[in-house]
């Protein structure tokens, strides 16, 4: 489209009628292209038709100087001039520079001058040596090379043409002699075909040779062909119905003519019928033909005129399309012309105003509007006028002529006319929402930020190249800088302590992606201004439709001190409780350890196994004790491997047979010592009874403990102890017997809130729900 408008404006300028579609243009141009290539052929073909008579001069070959039955040839003098002015159209047909427009002009100064040097020989009858002119190149042969009478016209004619056609200077006169040439070489060209006579003088005056007559008749031609879009060869080729008529008609017209001319003088002297008849059927026939050809032309036409109507109509609507289109825009146009008159509005400027286009129609812009009301669209109006530019224009306050105010945005276009401003179109927006949102926004970024600097911490906004663009003053206590320091000229990365740096750096990047997790808050060390170095908690989150994030800074170094110094006391809390642990753990070794040495002195069978009994049980809680200093948590031990610490020590101070084996089944169950204590008592009373008394004469045995949290109430776990040997008395009531150790194992089970009842099935089976102890204050 833009290479479209660029060739209308230049065929426009040049003057030639065009028709405004763009199929329209592409044939034209075609038919300007051709016609340039035909004066290139015929321009060509001068050149090769002179070279082609200057070679029979110089090789004496008749026919190559158009020596043919009997009708004379080209002249040497004629030859040479036709390579000249051969030369200089083959030149302006290829847009010479200034260097070869100085060469065109010095040929056609030759040409010219040859020719009038010439025609001052046949006028004034004196020898200036134009026959001679070529006789040194040819001794002996006597050759007259001047050209004759006719051709030396022409050749005037063709040399001032071209002179004028470099300086692209009256191209109406180029052209006029071009057609003048082209006339006067058909006359010499048609003495041959109608007949001549050395009887009268015009005969002898018209007498040009019939290779000359041709060239003469092509030189003419390419000249015309030179340019085809200016004056009266652009009339032929322009695109309408004058063009058309004449590329037509004029060609059918003249070779009519000049056929029929041909016939009737063959018939003449053929003699098919007297003179006068010859001059009645010349003028009856002429009048058939040229009827003929006209009929046939306005046949053309009239479907030429058709088709022109029909586009005619296709543009009317697609006039009536765009006016619809204009009327339908919410946006306001409005058109003035050269004098600055208002000579359009659309109906969307009409609603825009609430006046109607007949009330504004005519009104200057610049001096019939108050500038109370309009002064600052004046201003850009005149801006517009005198850059010749497009100027945009912005929520410019604006009142109507009915009192209307209102805010306006939009462009005033120039039109343009030979470089000078032909008025403007002008389209209008009506901003007064967005101005009113507007105000409400800037309202609303006050209030918010008001609540930003109000905060109660520092709090910063930080856009996703780590750009700190908002800060509030708390962040000039925590980070020594002013305010006008920070925004827009530092970033996040600059506080951060070095060790902290690709952490922070890690999150902020995969903060800008929301499917991953990242945390909201996490603790840094931030830098100050004097190097200083404090503990800041930091909260951020992205602003929703942003990736910038906004983020608050707490300091955080008092409370990181103070959990340091009681992490410090707890440390030293927890080294005490476990020595306290090991210190219980180590005195009931001792007590253990008296009560083997007292083993040592007694001979008594029971007594040795009461004390037995009360070191495992001594033990049983030692172990306890051991377990909490051992592991990391001094509050709960791991409650399996108590368990089989505790029965490997059983086994082995009851000296067990091989065969006699232990099966633990205990799930991942962790207690205090307030509910480890007791259940390792029972635990030790159920398995060393077990071990004295199950298997009494079996060499093998399974003794089985399992342990598990019931699935029923959280915090209730279920103990099995039992064992594959000769079972429990049936006599005997495990509720209420004498045994020391049965007794206990009741008390302790009532202390954890349980029950316990025997099974005897192929064996001992000891079965108890308990509660797991929970931390009683102790006062």
């Amino acid at each position: 489209m833009e290479k479209l408008n660029e060739n209308l404006e230049l065929l426009k300028k040049e003057g030639a009628p065009l028709e405004d579609d763009e199929v329209q243009l592409t044939i034209y141009l075609n038919r300007l292209s051709r016609f340039r290539k035909y004066s290139q052929i015929l321009a060509l073909t001068v050149i090769l038709l002179g070279i082609v008579s200057a070679f029979g001069w110089f090789f004496n070959i008749p026919l190559l100087r158009g020596e043919l039955l009997g009708i004379p040839g080209s002249k040497l003098n004629t030859s040479f001039l036709f390579i000249l002015a051969g030369s200089c159209l083959y030149m302006l047909n290829r847009k010479p520079n200034n260097r070869e427009l100085i060469i065109i002009r010095i040929l056609a100064v030759i040409v010219v001058i040859f020719s009038i040097l010439t025609l001052l020989e046949y006028l004034i009858g004196i020898n200036l040596g134009m026959n001679q002119f070529f006789t040194t190149f040819l001794p002996g042969t006597g050759v007259l090379s001047k050209s004759r009478f006719l051709s030396t016209v022409n050749f005037i004619l063709i040399g001032s043409a071209l002179l004028m056609a470099s300086y692209t200077y009256k191209i109406r006169w180029v052209q006029l002699f071009a057609f003048l040439c082209g006339f006067i070489a058909l006359l010499g060209f048609s003495a041959y075909l109608y007949g001549s006579s050395t009887d009268y003088t015009l005969d002898i005056v018209v007498q040009m040779a019939f290779l000359s007559s041709i060239i003469h008749i092509c030189l003419s031609a390419g000249l015309l062909c030179l340019f085809p879009d200016q004056n009266y060869m652009g009339r032929m080729t322009a695109q309408n119905s004058g063009g058309y008529m004449a590329r037509r008609l004029l060609p059918t017209s003249l070779g009519a003519v000049f056929i029929l001319g041909l016939l009737i003088s063959i018939g003449r002297h053929l003699h098919l019928y007297s003179p006068q008849f010859g001059d009645l059927f010349t003028i009856i026939l002429t009048m058939a033909v040229l009827a003929t050809i006209i009929s046939w032309n306005a046949k053309m036409l009239n479907q030429m005129d058709r088709q022109r109507q029909e586009s005619n109509k296709e543009r009317l609507n697609i006039k009536q399309f765009y006016e619809n289109l204009v009327e339908g825009i919410n946006e306001g146009i409005w058109v003035t012309d050269s004098h600055d008159r208002l000579y359009f509005m659309n109906r969307g400027m009409e609603e825009l105003t609430g006046v109607k286009t007949e009330k504004m129609k005519g009104l200057n812009i610049l001096n019939d509007l108050p500038d109370e009301t309009t002064a600052q669209l004046k201003k850009y109006y005149q801006m517009a006028k005198e850059r010749l530019e497009p100027v945009y224009y912005d929520s410019i306050s604006i009142t109507s002529p009915d009192g209307r105010k209102s805010y306006q945005s939009g462009w005033i276009i120039p039109q343009t006319n030979d470089g000078k401003f032909n008025g403007a179109i002008c389209t209008v927006v009506d901003q007064t929402k967005r101005k009113k949102v507007e105000q409400a926004l800037l309202k609303s970024e006050t209030f918010y930020r008001t609540i930003f600097e109000n905060t109660g911490t520092a709090t910063l906004i930080v856009g996703n190249d780590g750009m700190i663009t908002m800060a509030n003053r708390k962040c000039e206590t925590l980070s020594g800088y002013q305010v006008k320091e920070i925004e827009n000229k530092l970033s996040w990365m600059d506080f951060v302590h070095p060790d902290d740096l690709k952490m922070m750096e890690k999150i902020h990047k995969i903060r800008r992606h929301p499917e991953r997790n990242v945390p909201s808050e996490y603790e840094f060390r931030l830098i100050n201004k004097n190097g200083e170095e404090n503990q800041i908690m930091l909260s951020a989150s992205l602003i929703p439709g942003t990736t910038d994030s906004v983020v608050s800074l707490l300091d955080i170094t008092e409370r990181k001190n103070a959990e340091i110094k009681i992490k410090q006391s707890l440390s030293e809390k927890e080294l005490l409780l476990r020595e306290i642990h090991h210190r219980v753990k180590n005195n009931m070794q001792i007590i253990s350890s008296l009560l083997n040495l007292q083993r040592n002195y007694i001979e008594d069978k029971e007594s040795d196994n009461l004390l037995q009994e009360s070191q495992g049980r001594v033990k049983s809680m030692a172990l306890v004790h051991e377990k909490l200093y051992q592991t990391a948590d001094l509050a709960r031990i791991n409650v399996k491997e108590y368990i089989r610490s505790l029965t490997m020590n059983l086994f082995h101070s009851y000296s067990v047979n091989a065969g006699i084996v232990l099966q633990l089944d205990v799930g991942n169950v962790f207690f205090d010592i307030d509910t480890a204590v007791p259940l390792g008592l029972i635990i030790n009373e159920l398995v060393s009874n077990s071990l004295k008394y199950a298997f009494p004469n079996q060499e093998k045995g399974v003794i089985s403990i399992s342990l598990h949290e019931s699935n029923d109430d959280a915090g209730e776990y279920s103990l099995y102890v039992k064992d594959d040997g000769v079972g429990f008395p049936e006599d005997l009531d495990f509720h209420n017997t004498p045994s020391l150790g049965l007794q206990l194992v009741n008390s302790l089970v009532k202390q954890l809130d349980g029950s316990i009842k025997l099974v005897n099935d192929k064996g001992t089976c000891f079965h108890m729900i308990f509660m797991e102890q929970r931390y009683k204050e102790r006062v």
